[in-house]
């Protein structure tokens, strides 16, 4: 199998900035720690200040699975439920080896 890259972009709802943004710190150190994880980023737009952005590599899509079922990604789910206006991931994959 081949690395899997994911981008999920945050946009906030009005108010949720701060909270969301804890939320988010929160999540990073698990994550990188797990098997599989190469990297594992979190973004803030530059024209956009309530927009986040994660940058992910995952060795291969078994590795992502067992991340979206740890236990601390799903907590992370549930705590920022509320928080988020809208969520676009992206699974994407190197097409110019």
């Amino acid at each position: 199998m081949s690395v899997v890259i994911v981008t999920a972009i945050l946009e906030v709802k009005p108010g949720s900035k701060k909270k969301l943004y804890d939320v988010l710190l929160n999540v990073l150190a698990p994550s990188k720690s797990e098997n599989g994880c190469i990297r594992y980023n979190l973004h803030r737009s530059i024209d956009n200040p309530s927009t986040f952005v994660f940058y992910e590599q995952w060795r291969d899509k078994h590795a992502l699975d067992e991340h979206l079922s740890s236990a601390h990604y799903k907590n992370y789910q549930k705590q920022t439920e509320a928080l988020i206006l809208n969520r676009t991931v992206h699974l994407l994959k190197l097409v110019n080896p």
